[in-house]
């Protein structure tokens, strides 16, 4: 249940008040004396009509808040991925990227109408004084990561994603949603902030922890998927290897790595010794075509089937409330009736 005006509720604590006034008085509220008198019953009867009000009263100011309740009228189980982008911006991904980066695709009129015409004068990749914008290993990234999730979009198929980029610290662009919309929108800006170093988790938090607490706190599809762009080349110690390993098993976390540039293309570094120790798979890619491959071929892999509410509403409540309120107003009035004239 949730409240739309839950400020009303601060005159619950005026209720006491009567209660500390009669205390006090020790009076009855009776207007005759001769009513007192020939009242019997303990004390305690003669409360009955004051805590029935009290109560009744406490409906009311419930009632007064707007009580909702949320109801999911219709569900239906479809095959989803959770999914989480995480994407290198540490200096090095400023190098150049063999092969030609495709241009940002268009035509799902949903999907790019909020954008800037293709003849906007505002700033554009292309207009950037730096001849290597759109040529760089960060260009390819980004080009990869929207033209997956504008797939994603344009199938409909319930896949959930979130988008995080790190370089010595991990840093959320968009958590995972089934608005992608909104994660294309954010992936447009992958490359903004590049630069620092890098830190696969010997320093925790790395990427890894950020997803699997982000896979706890918000998670719903059995199948989770962490894909990780990179070119950096980072120690990860015994301790922190077998921390990141731990928790890439126990959350059931699938992980892939897409290593770019010469670094990852031709070595193998500690953060592919842990994708291949916990079942993960490594992308080796030095060009756009390589980048392109590797990304088909995550999409293969298997969805699992998630419940989602297909149209949800919420009912108003406060009416039982005042109906309350309102029946114990009248249980007050007759019950001091009674006591009264025993």
């Amino acid at each position: 249940m949730i409240l739309l005006h839950p400020l009303w509720l601060a005159l619950l604590l005026l209720l006491p008040l009567p209660w500390l006034y009669l205390r006090r008085k020790d009076y009855l509220g009776y207007s005759d004396v001769r009513l007192v008198e020939g009242a019997r019953g303990n004390r305690f009867l003669h409360r009955v009509p004051l805590a029935l009000i009290t109560i009744g009263l406490a409906l009311l100011i419930v009632s007064l808040a707007c009580p909702q309740v949320r109801r999911e009228d219709d569900t239906q189980v479809v095959k989803s991925r959770d999914i989480i982008f995480a994407v290198d911006i540490s200096g090095s991904m400023t190098s150049k990227f063999e092969g030609e980066i495709p241009k940002p695709e268009k035509g799902s009129g949903d999907l790019d109408k909020e954008l800037p015409p293709a003849d906007s004068k505002g700033p554009r990749a292309g207009d950037s004084p730096d001849p290597d914008v759109g040529k760089r290993r960060i260009d390819a990234a980004q080009s990869a990561v929207t033209r997956f999730v504008r797939a994603r979009y344009i199938r409909g198929e319930g896949d959930r994603v979130g988008i995080m980029v790190f370089d010595t610290d991990p840093h959320w662009s968009w958590p995972l949603t089934d608005d992608l919309k909104m994660i294309y929108r954010k992936g447009l800006f992958i490359s903004e902030g590049i630069g620092g170093g890098t830190n696969f988790g010997d320093r925790d938090p790395g990427p890894i922890d950020a997803a699997a607490a982000h896979f706890d706190e918000r998670g719903q599809a059995a199948t989770r998927v962490m894909i990780m762009v990179t070119d950096g080349e980072d120690r990860i110690g015994a301790e922190a290897m077998e921390r990141l390993r731990s928790k890439l098993q126990q959350r059931h976390i699938r992980l892939y790595v897409i290593g770019v540039g010469e670094t990852l293309a031709h070595r193998d570094v500690d953060i592919i010794r842990l994708a291949e120790s916990v079942g993960g798979q490594v992308f080796r890619v030095e060009n756009a075509q390589d980048m392109a491959r590797c990304f088909d071929s995550i999409d293969s892999m298997e969805r699992s089937p998630v419940e989602v509410p297909t149209h949800t509403s919420y009912q108003d409540v406060f009416f039982y409330f005042s109906a309350a309120a309102l029946g114990l107003f009248l249980l007050g009035a007759l019950s001091e009736v009674i006591i009264v004239r025993q």
